[in-house]
């Protein structure tokens, strides 16, 4: 079987061919090879892919415990390494080198030191990451309300589905909230639409902050969420939102303000309304409701926030819309360099994405620094 030093010289050769930055391969170069010279040192000594087992990131994740503990490293950096070491073990996945990706399970992270939510790289307050234990928090809460839901009311878990798929499109994709939510002062953010979605591509249309529409990736993570929720919801045209508002006053005035328009009469919709109510009346005419808006995306994180248990730091309580974006950004930044959290976030300008993540830069720049004078 593979050795892990040959299986890295072979990682490093493919992010060559790849174009990944240098300044990444470097990292991963240094990262991973001080990982696998720990390997080494254990009793007994693993230096072949197929020894790696979840017992052994688990020993690892201590370690870098440890590490935080002593004030060697903080928690960011700590977390950096993991990445670097379970990016590698993904490749050797993909290669089939490695059944599974041990660094992956939660035997194994969950010995990891804890990650500040409220770290920022301009050391102001109301700058919120995800981190990567909320992030695996809230997506688990809403994954096991969405599977209770549909196990007891079937097609009618409507809410929960739409929770579960905005939950996750803001966890991975790093999607700004006024890209998929609609705005109640902009009119021309009225909220994704199905016809913007092409799960079989993996990408979603979005008027982008510079006015323009941009054309967003969609992680794996995030297409069964979206495809179950389609299927429950059977919206019935392509440009019904993907985000339904639920509120009942703004369902019922919608009624009534578009319904005339398709030749309804005033008798015709005030009996259909109570007959089957907003929803229904909508569906039937097929005028497509209202979106969640972006204050109605924030209540609920708020509250999902509070039922899951999370505990957040900083100047909000809650995992905030703009937050899951900034979480996506470094953990794509910390696993696959700046130009892949540029693409990732689709910020124009690659100041914009350095400035945004310098206290990444600064704590692997501090860890280069000590080993200099080792």
């Amino acid at each position: 079987m593979e050795r892990l030093d040959e299986a890295l010289s072979a990682y490093l050769d493919s992010k060559a061919k790849a174009g990944d930055s240098g300044n990444y391969r470097r990292t991963a170069e240094r990262v991973v090879g001080r990982w696998i010279a720990w390997c080494g040192e254990r009793a007994p000594p693993v230096d072949r892919v197929d020894e790696v087992e979840v017992r052994l990131l688990r020993r690892y994740a201590r370690h870098l415990r440890r590490r935080t503990a002593s004030g060697a490293i903080v928690g960011s950096t700590a977390h950096t390494y993991y990445a670097q070491v379970r990016a590698f073990l993904s490749w050797c996945v993909r290669e089939e080198l490695l059944a599974e990706n041990p660094a992956k399970k939660r035997r194994a992270t969950e010995e990891l030191p804890d990650e500040s939510a409220g770290k920022t790289g301009d050391g102001g307050p109301d700058q919120q990451f995800w981190s990567p234990d909320q992030r695996a928090a809230i997506v688990r809460y809403v994954d096991d309300r969405a599977h209770e839901a549909i196990d007891d009311h079937g097609s009618a878990a409507v809410v929960e589905t739409r929770d579960r798929a905005l939950v996750t499109l803001l966890a991975y994709a790093g999607v700004r909230g006024g890209e998929v939510l609609r705005s109640a002062t902009d009119d021309r953010r009225r909220g994704l639409r199905w016809r913007a979605v092409d799960l079989d591509a993996g990408t979603a249309r979005l008027l982008g902050k510079s006015q323009e529409r941009e054309v967003a990736a969609l992680p794996e993570q995030t297409r069964d969420p979206l495809a179950i929720h389609r299927r429950v919801l059977a919206p019935p045209t392509p440009d019904w939102p993907v985000f339904p508002t639920r509120h009942a006053p703004t369902l019922y005035r919608t009624v009534r303000e578009r319904l005339p328009d398709r030749g309804w009469d005033e008798a015709e919709i005030e009996a259909a309304l109570g007959d089957t109510g907003p929803t229904a009346v909508l569906r039937t005419a097929e005028v497509p409701p209202p979106s969640l808006t972006t204050a109605a995306g924030r209540t609920l994180l708020r509250r999902l926030t509070d039922e899951a248990g999370i505990k957040v730091e900083g100047e909000h309580d809650y995992l905030t819309l703009h937050g899951a974006r900034r979480g996506v950004g470094e953990a794509v930044y910390r696993t696959h360099g700046a130009a892949a959290a540029q693409r990732t976030l689709r910020h124009s300008d690659p100041a914009t994405t350095a400035e945004m993540y310098t206290h990444v830069e600064a704590s692997e720049l501090a860890e280069e620094i000590s080993d200099a004078f080792d």
